[in-house]
């Protein structure tokens, strides 16, 4: 009987507890976002989980090149290079490509998704050296195999003695030269030979290590393309191993992750199996070519099994179980972070400009808003902002001020919140923290008439600040209080055209601290004009917003301020209360379809709520 009682009340307690931790799954209220942190902080009653945000959002106004148009520019025959320059991405500069920053954001996010696909392969990522000396090509003997695609780096000037410059020149570049790399066995094997201390064991395979680096090769076939050109990015990865099992079955590996990268980017590709011998003396090789608009496939991806070629040439070998030297297998894999970009312009664009998948555009989100004066909008709630910002930090100065005093007894305020209807009028804090004059600052509310705070935490007088709201004698909402800036803004002079920007704003921020990339074009371009821009640059997904053909104004809360960039409890958050069934028009860049959808909708379809 005993037993039966000890096993029902185990059984008990176990339901309890998973209905604390279904409880506490549904929770995500404690969630929210600190950038570049990830941190875990005990905070009594409750668990705070810091999240990282490395979110890369943008603000029209404040990117250079958003007044730049390049509608004239024409490519010969390469439409994907045209509209790269159209859009900003590149710039071409003596037939050298460089990229701007819409391109270079692109860039990083091609490397993120790579990388994705890689961390599945336990490969460690490094920077190996730009600059190579020519010696080590000269020992693997492939020095002659490049001898026309190298780009050169003298070590020393031409001696002012010498007869004959040619000659000169040629030895030098022979015995002391360096060159900008073309690729990077040689080195990386010599690397890790290094890395080892010359004593690389069986314990130290296998090794899988990657870069994304520039390479420069000066090719006879040179295309004024970003497909093909002397100086180019790249994403290079090595493998060192013991046997040739391990060393296929990382081939084999490497084979699936460079499938599953062009599958996911909905590129179409062939894997064509190469001859053995080539420039890099593979034992086998498989290149991946990306079907391109002319019907032609072309080279994307090249992985090489290059069995134990450098280690013999080099000489450098591992000692294994039975402490005999051994040649290291190697297998060398490289895929075109510049090409990728290229294919992925290459099929997607159409008569409009750039579409590109969502993981790697520029913006995930294009944000819109019709009202043509939103600038005025803007200096208007920033002051009103600003000063939140900065009373917020009076606040915490008081607060840090009490808690000091909290050991010699003073009342300790560091739990106050201030939520804050801004109001002028006489208002002097002490050195002892007490406020002189007829408005007592309490809770987040600042009030006007007879009302005393006492240390019980009670109110006398006519008015009680109470949720953070400013209440009647009838505890009613009184939209008349106002936000006083200057003697200039109140809420009441609130406009539709800045209700409207605080919608927006509000929306931007909203996105933002989804971690979801969104650009708000908030400059004074004709809206023809913006619409234009966000087809040109690949975003895709668009909103518009336009709240001139509302039959009634909507009322924001005197508070606004609190809640534009809170995205923590959406369904509670007063902006989406006020917002969820406003109306705005959204479009996906691939569909093509435009929807008239609510804010409540909106949030939906982006899984917000």
């Amino acid at each position: 009987m005993l037993i039966k009682i000890i096993i029902l009340i185990g059984l008990f307690h176990h339901v309890i507890l998973s209905l604390k931790l279904v409880n506490l799954k549904k929770k995500r209220s404690d969630v929210f976002f600190v950038n570049y942190k990830i941190l875990e902080r005990n905070v009594p009653k409750k668990k705070y989980r810091i999240l990282c945000n490395k979110n890369k959002s943008y603000i029209g106004s404040n990117y250079i090149f958003n007044r730049i148009f390049n509608d004239n520019i024409k490519s010969n025959g390469d439409k994907t290079s045209e509209l790269l320059q159209r859009a900003n991405y590149i710039r071409d500069v003596n037939g050298i490509y460089n990229i701007l920053p819409l391109g270079f954001r692109v860039i990083h996010k091609i490397i993120d998704f790579v990388n994705k696909h890689l961390e599945k392969l336990n490969s460690h990522a490094m920077s190996l050296s730009i600059l190579q000396a020519k010696k080590l090509w000269n020992i693997s003997d492939r020095a002659k195999l490049y001898s026309d695609e190298f780009l050169y780096v003298y070590k020393q000037k031409q001696s002012k003695n010498d007869k004959n410059s040619e000659e000169s020149l040629k030895k030098k570049i022979e015995d002391d030269g360096y060159i900008l790399s073309p690729t990077c066995e040689e080195l990386s094997l010599s690397l890790i030979n290094q890395i080892y201390n010359e004593n690389i064991t069986i314990k130290c395979l296998p090794l899988l290590i990657h870069q994304y680096n520039y390479k420069f090769r000066n090719e006879k076939r040179f295309e004024k393309s970003l497909f093909k050109s002397k100086e180019f990015l790249m994403k290079d990865g090595y493998s060192f191993h013991s046997n040739e099992k391990c060393l296929n079955e990382t081939y084999e590996k490497y084979k699936e992750c460079y499938k599953n990268i062009f599958e996911e980017l909905k590129l179409s590709f062939n894997i064509i199996k190469k001859r053995k011998k080539d420039k890099m003396n593979a034992l086998e090789s498989h290149e991946f070519q990306v079907l391109s608009r002319d019907g032609k496939y072309k080279e994307a991806a090249h992985i090489f099994k290059l069995g134990d070629y450098y280690s013999n040439k080099l000489n450098i070998k591992y000692l294994d179980k039975k402490n005999e030297t051994k040649n290291i297998l190697m297998g060398s894999y490289g895929i075109g972070i510049y090409r990728l970009l290229y294919f992925l312009i290459e099929n997607f664009y159409d008569e409009e400009g750039i579409k590109l998948p969502e993981q790697v555009a520029p913006f995930s989100v294009y944000l819109i808003q019709t009202n043509q004066k939103s600038k005025y909008s803007a200096t208007k709630i920033s002051k009103i902002l600003n000063m939140y910002k900065d009373c917020m930090e009076k606040k915490g100065s008081i607060s840090q001020q009490k808690n000091e005093q909290d050991d010699q007894g003073a009342d300790k305020c560091g739990s106050s919140t201030f939520v804050g209807n801004i109001h002028n009028g006489d208002k002097i804090h002490n050195d002892d923290n007490t406020f002189n004059g007829d408005n007592i600052h309490n809770d987040d509310n600042i009030f006007n008439g007879d009302k005393i705070h006492n240390d019980d935490n009670t109110f006398n007088g006519d008015r009680i600040n109470n949720n953070n709201d400013i209440l009647n004698s009838n505890n009613t909402l009184n939209h008349d209080n106002r936000v006083d800036i200057n003697n200039t803004l109140t809420y009441s002079s609130l406009t539709s055209n800045d209700i409207e920007y605080i919608l927006t704003l509000w929306l931007f921020n909203t996105f933002k601290n989804k971690n979801i990339d969104i650009y708000y074009d908030d400059t004074d371009l004709h809206l023809s004009r913006k619409l234009k821009h966000c087809d040109l640059i690949g975003a895709p997904n668009r909103i518009i917003i336009n709240l001139s053909n509302l039959d009634k104004k909507v009322k924001v809360p005197t508070n606004f301020y609190n809640y534009i960039d809170n995205s923590d409890n959406i369904l509670w958050n007063k902006l989406y209360l006020t917002f969820q069934n406003i109306t705005i028009e959204y479009k996906h860049r691939f569909s093509q379809e435009k929807k008239i959808m609510t804010i409540r909708e909106l949030f939906k379809y982006f899984k917000f709520i």
